[in-house]
């Protein structure tokens, strides 16, 4: 029987193959500086990407292809699988950080309300799958931009607290960014029916505990099947993807912000078999949870 050829695997892209140079945060200009640049063909960032473009047009593979515009910010999390197909002329940044800077409080407040709904936006399955293309105004557009470019030269200067600075810039640019999403509904509506809003929603909510499809169809009234093809078909994802996103992400940042061991992790974060968590955890960072604490918690020089 004759095989079918095989698409290479992609390939992993580290934070500091990005060139972050050990820390949680990176810029980087585009066209590119003299810096790391972005391999041909399919990538995994073990890191979340923020694409801010200024000028120009291009297409990209996100979950599905898509065309890039100046003024779009596209959102691209860590784990997910995207390609540069055509840059074309774009000029801006992209800003690249560690998911679990989004796991601190005060960098990812509350949940915004989407004006005119009454119900919470599911703000980090948003941030966690990086299911939203934003095209602010301009107003908002000229902050965001001002805000990358100050964190960009924080970085690049390096002068005294440029670290603490960078990161303070940060935090203004995911509050803008949510204050994007609170105001307005995502440009890619259709991705977020009102049905996939409230599974989204239950999620969130319920993630750590025992879910099952069945459990989160009935949260919303309709049959498993239904709501399986829904929010695979909205999200190009399934109910245990979204699960799993949102538990891995906890564990992150249990393994960063306590002393607690990997067994106890895996089990706060719904994982009965520690092998299975450790297993889970590898495909979605590229190394296991002790290595990920232990590199996250290596003292610097």
């Amino acid at each position: 029987m004759r095989r079918t050829p095989q698409h290479p695997p992609p390939r992993v892209l580290t934070l500091d193959g990005f060139g972050a140079g050990g820390l949680p945060l990176c810029v980087v200009r585009v066209p590119r500086q003299r810096r790391p640049t972005l391999p041909p063909g399919p990538l995994v960032s073990t890191f979340f990407m923020v694409f801010v473009l200024t000028a120009g047009r291009g297409r990209g593979r996100h979950l599905e292809q898509v065309n890039l515009h100046a003024g779009d910010i596209h959102l691209i999390p860590a784990g997910v699988e995207h390609q540069p197909l055509d840059v074309g002329d774009l000029e801006g940044w992209i800003v690249g950080f560690d998911p679990t800077l989004l796991s601190t409080p005060e960098r990812l407040p509350g949940r915004p309300r989407i004006r005119g709904d009454a119900k919470d936006a599911p703000v980090r399955s948003l941030f966690l799958r990086g299911l939203l293309r934003l095209r602010p105004g301009e107003p908002r557009r000229q902050r965001v931009e001002r805000l990358v470019a100050e964190m960009d030269a924080e970085l690049r200067e390096a002068q005294w607290g440029a670290d603490n600075a960078a990161l303070a810039w940060f935090t203004l640019l995911i509050t803008e960014l949510l204050r994007e999403l609170s105001e307005r509904a995502p440009l890619a509506s259709p991705l977020l029916s009102g049905l996939v809003q409230d599974a989204l929603r239950f999620i969130e909510a319920h993630c750590l505990e025992p879910l099952s499809l069945q459990d989160v169809a009935s949260a919303v009234g309709r049959t498993p099947s239904h709501l399986a093809n829904a929010i695979r078909r909205e999200t190009g994802l399934t109910v245990g993807d979204w699960l799993r996103e949102h538990r891995i992400a906890e564990a992150r940042r249990r393994l960063l912000e306590t002393d607690a061991s990997i067994e106890s992790i895996a089990d706060q974060v719904g994982y009965a078999d520690v092998t299975h968590f450790i297993r889970t955890f590898r495909r979605a960072q590229g190394m296991t949870p002790r290595a990920f604490r232990d590199q996250r918690r290596r003292p610097g020089p």
